[in-house]
């Protein structure tokens, strides 16, 4: 048998032989194109699929720390971190996006169109809504909804509510430090959030995680406040606020003997729970942020450095002119009508001619020195967000004008911190501490990493502040030649302190408006071993009563007497007990009283109220505070040329007594004519009298 060319296997037919062949052929085919996909996964395009498969499976979880805790001076929870339940969803797991979103929104009030916005979107996870109630909580839980849970995560609580609320500040929903004390300590209170990897299967589930690192807890921040203190001085300055209308009002209570902060009150306050609040009341911690010409409290300084610098005593008699004192084509203007005062009384009877001449002897160059030393044009360094430094010009600048009235208050900006700072230093033998809200940072150990305990500078002699004392405390003085506050009372407690009542620049009219009022009142106590400074400002009181000792007096009064009963001071049994009447001392005369040429003044200094192209004109006058609780202030005719019967038919038309020397024509008077208290006594001489 002759056999064909080729290989044949018996008893297999040609057709299977070449579907055979089709086979192998096939086969080697999808091995190759396997090999070829495997080494383009593997070695082409390995590196790239590799961390898309990373992203795609493994993820970093994150676990926000625990927030430190804000603590008062005795340790007591000012701000604190705790659970609260929020909603979240995973939109890829979401089987009826309409559905889910109707009840979703009836269960926490949300807007449905934004939700089903959310959960439209092909992302593993959304917020549905953070920190909501229990009872929201319970109730989407019951819903058993697709796609939908609730998970727990710290917030942040402010137990004392608006008590300190721009001091403390407010944390953000992801707990990072937005205003106050949160934000200017927001590194230390933060902590260090838990970070591992894990697994996510293919509906975006973590499976498993590996690596865990610990959330390490912030820092606890202990401050000097006491948040006793600062509820007597949020009550106390909110009730003043109340009653006298005003716009605004700050307190500040800070240890003459350390620098730190006991209370800071402002108003308008906000709740940090609500931290919407701060924004709708338009609240910062005025106490820092604001700057204002305070009037007389300045005086007080003046003062000091004149005494400091050797150029007068305090029993040093000064001519005051009777109230009215020609400088250049300005006349300075007192309320009250003294013709000799001593240092000492410059300040018990608020004498703006007093201030000037003290002043002017000292030198423009010596008072701003002075004033920088006190702390005035520069920051404290407080550890709180925004603090202003005020506007002192460079006293080798000033023109005589800007010396006069500077050296009773107007012509410079400063803080509330700033004058309770150096308030305190006279209290404290002249040793100036700076301020400070944190008296101590602990870290999660226990271990402390900031201890407040700053050396104080010597600011001022220790014999000025010992010669200071007893003129703050003669301020209080009551009589016929009472001090300006005569009408304030601090329950159990001598006192020492300074009111004034100044006139604010209007910019809508670029001049000192004669209708907005700054009230403020600055002291120590108790007097005779100062454990206290208080200052108290209210900003445009609108009430019937505008002059410091009136309103920012009382203020002072009651943060004082409960501030030093809590801290256990002892009393003094000799103190008032109820308000001594009314005095006869003017409660600090007229602030800004330049008179002159019709011809504006020249602005105080660059940068104040009106600096800016024309300068503004100062107030005509300005009462600090009338004698006692309000009484009158009357006008003194010009009695010259009168006969002595026209010049009592004058005097009984005005209700003023007179004593009348000698008969014919008058030609001289006492007092002057102008403004008088009530109840003031004239003298008069006539051309033929002794």
């Amino acid at each position: 048998m002759k056999r064909g060319p080729g290989i044949r296997t018996p008893g297999v037919s040609a057709a299977a032989r070449t579907r055979a062949w089709i086979a192998t052929a096939l086969l080697t085919t999808l091995l190759g194109g396997v090999g070829w996909k495997a080494w383009e996964v593997q070695v082409a395009d390995g590196a790239r699929l590799r961390e898309q498969a990373v992203r795609q499976h493994v993820h970093t979880v994150e676990i926000p720390a625990p927030r430190g805790a804000i603590l008062d001076v005795r340790g007591r929870p000012l701000a604190v971190s705790a659970d609260a339940e929020s909603v979240f969803a995973n939109p890829r797991a979401v089987i009826d996006v309409a559905g889910t979103a109707e009840q979703l929104t009836k269960a926490l009030e949300l807007d449905v169109i934004a939700l089903e916005a959310r959960l439209a979107t092909d992302k593993h996870f959304a917020w549905v809504a953070r920190h909501v109630t229990p009872e929201q909580a319970a109730a989407v839980r019951a819903l058993k909804l697709p796609g939908v849970e609730v998970t727990r995560e710290p917030r942040r609580w402010y137990p004392g509510r608006t008590s300190g609320g721009p001091v403390l500040g407010f944390a953000g929903i992801d707990g990072q430090g937005l205003d106050g004390l949160e934000l200017a300590m927001d590194e230390l209170l933060t902590g260090r959030r838990a970070r591992f990897s894990a697994l996510r299967d293919a509906r975006g589930k973590t499976m498993m995680a590996d690596g865990l690192v610990e959330a390490t807890p912030g820092a606890t921040v202990q401050l000097t406040i006491d948040r006793a203190i600062q509820h007597i001085a949020d009550e106390a300055l909110a009730g003043a606020v109340t009653l006298h209308q005003a716009k605004s009002g700050t307190v500040v209570v800070l240890d003459v003997a350390t620098g730190g902060v006991l209370a800071m009150a402002s108003w308008p306050t906000y709740d940090p729970n609500d931290p919407a609040a701060a924004v709708k009341a338009q609240a910062r911690n005025r106490p820092v942020t604001d700057v204002f010409e305070v009037g007389s409290v300045m005086k007080v300084f003046t003062v000091a450095a004149a005494l400091d610098a050797g150029v007068t005593r305090p029993d040093e008699l000064w001519d005051v002119e009777g109230g009215r004192w020609k400088v250049g084509r300005k006349s300075v203007i007192d309320t009250h009508h003294d013709w000799q005062l001593t240092t000492a009384d410059i300040i018990k009877r608020s004498s703006n001619v007093g201030a000037v001449k003290i002043g002017l002897r000292l030198g423009r160059e010596r008072l701003y020195d002075a004033l920088r030393r006190f702390g005035f044009g520069a920051g404290t360094g407080i550890e709180l967000p925004g603090e202003q430094t005020g506007l002192i010009r460079d006293g080798r600048r000033w023109r005589e004008v800007e010396l006069v009235t500077i050296s009773f208050g107007y012509g410079l900006t400063v803080s509330p911190l700033q004058i309770a700072a150096a308030m305190a230093a006279i209290g404290n033998g002249g040793i100036y501490h700076p301020p400070r809200t944190v008296a101590r940072v602990t870290g999660p150990g226990g271990e402390v990493v900031y201890q407040h305990g700053e050396p104080g500078r010597a600011i001022m002699q220790p014999s000025t502040a010992a010669a200071l004392l007893p003129m703050l405390g003669s301020v209080f003085a009551t009589g016929k030649q009472g001090g300006t506050a005569a009408s304030v009372l601090v329950p159990g407690f001598r006192a020492g302190g300074k009111t004034g009542t100044a006139h604010k620049f209007d910019p809508a009219i670029r001049r000192y408006s004669d209708h907005k009022y700054l009230s403020s009142f600055a002291g120590l106590a108790p007097i005779d071993a100062p454990r206290i400074a208080v200052v108290v400002l209210i900003d445009e009181p609108t009430g019937k009563d505008y002059f410091g000792g009136k309103v920012a007096g009382p203020v002072f009064g009651k943060v004082a007497s409960e501030t030093l009963r809590y801290l256990g001071v002892p009393g003094d049994p000799m103190a008032p007990t109820v308000p001594s009447g009314r005095p006869d001392a003017p409660e600090d005369p007229a602030d800004p009283l330049v008179r002159g040429s019709a011809r504006p003044v020249d602005a105080p200094l660059r940068g104040s109220p009106g600096a800016t192209g024309s300068p503004p004109e100062l107030p005509a006058f300005a009462l600090d505070d009338p004698p006692g609780d309000g009484a009158a202030i009357i006008d003194v005719p010009a009695f010259a040329g009168m006969s002595v019967g026209r010049a009592l038919d004058a005097a009984r038309a005005r209700g003023l007594d007179v004593v009348v020397r000698g008969t014919g024509r008058c030609v001289e008077q006492t007092p002057t004519p102008g403004s008088a208290d009530a109840g003031t006594v004239v003298t008069l001489r006539f051309s033929d009298g002794a």
